[in-house]
Parts: C-alpha cells; sequence; structure tokens
C-alpha cells in the first residue's frame, strides 16, 4: 500500500475507492494489532475487521464483466425491495408489541424449560414473531398462548386470531 501510494503521490492515490477501502482495512488491522498487544482490547478470534477484508474480492468486479453486470443487477434489486423489506419489519414491530400486549409475562409455566419464544420483552417478542413468520414450530407458541388463556376455552380460543392473522399475512401477503 505504501509502495502504491509514493507511485501514484498520495491525492491520486485516493482518488479510486477501492484504494481508500485498502487504505481503512490496513489501518483498522494496525490498529487492532496494537490494541490487542498492548492488552487494552482481547482478541477476539475472528475479528470484525477480518471478515470486512473478505470485502476486496468485489474488486475482480473490475476486470469480470459479467460478475459486474451480476453485482449491478443485485444492487439494483436490493434497492427496489428496500420499500418491502421496511413494511415487513414494521409489520413485525407491531405485532411484536401487540404480542407483548396480549402475553407479556403470561407463557411462565411451571413445567416448561427455560423457553425462547416468549413476548416478555421486546427483543423476545421480535424473535417470537419472526419464528412465527418462518413457520419455524409456531403452532407450539399459539398452544402457549392459549394455555396462558386458560385453555381451549372460550377467551384462550380467541387468542388463535392473533397467531393465525399473523403467520397469514405475514407469508402469504409479505
Amino acid at each position: 500500500m505504501l509502495l502504491k501510494m509514493y507511485s501514484l503521490g498520495l491525492q491520486a492515490y485516493f482518488v479510486s475507492l477501492f484504494n481508500r477501502f485498502d487504505c481503512f482495512i490496513v489501518c483498522g488491522g494496525i490498529l487492532e494489532t496494537i490494541l490487542v498487544e498492548t492488552k487494552i482490547m482481547s482478541p477476539l478470534g475472528i475479528s470484525v475487521l477480518r471478515c470486512v477484508r473478505l470485502l476486496r474480492i468485489f474488486k475482480i468486479t473490475r476486470y469480470w464483466n459479467s460478475l459486474s453486470n451480476l453485482v449491478a443487477s443485485l444492487l439494483n434489486s436490493v434497492r427496489s425491495i428496500a420499500s418491502l423489506l421496511l413494511l415487513l419489519f414494521l409489520f413485525i414491530i407491531i405485532f411484536s408489541l401487540l404480542g407483548m400486549q396480549l402475553f407479556g409475562g403470561k407463557f411462565n409455566f411451571d413445567e416448561m424449560q427455560t423457553r425462547r419464544s416468549t413476548f416478555d420483552n421486546f427483543p423476545q417478542a421480535l424473535l417470537t414473531v419472526f419464528q412465527i413468520l418462518t413457520g419455524e414450530d409456531w403452532n407450539s407458541v399459539m398452544y402457549d398462548g392459549i394455555m396462558a388463556y386458560g385453555g381451549p376455552s372460550f377467551p384462550g380460543m380467541l387468542v388463535c386470531i392473533y397467531f393465525i392473522i399473523l403467520f397469514i399475512c405475514g407469508n402469504c401477503i409479505l
């Protein structure tokens, strides 16, 4: 990097975005090494900066036209579905908050081991709604919701409406 800076000149070196990215990666790696060696920061195994180095593979797109077209198409697709992703995220947040109001603190059964699918706090509710949207054992979460309202009697069966609307809207409409 230093040789390239010397040969191109400092201003010409930083014109290219790939050169700026390389400089960021190298300076970040040096900073990380200094922080680890001076015991300011503990080594994390695979650091974030090492993972970011993998993005250097996109330098190939400059020379490989078909890969460049593929990456450009992918970026255009991401831009076009950004509004759909925002709508999905708002949908998840709304149903998480509604689930916290309906089921917060009510999934505490004696025979249950540590459960991850609860609505006790916002991060847990987000994960539970995501689990229901993906269809991963969503019916057991629904059965726990029914049992939280007294089993398969009148108020417990109304709880099914929340889960069925969430599952159908999440999978068919969105």
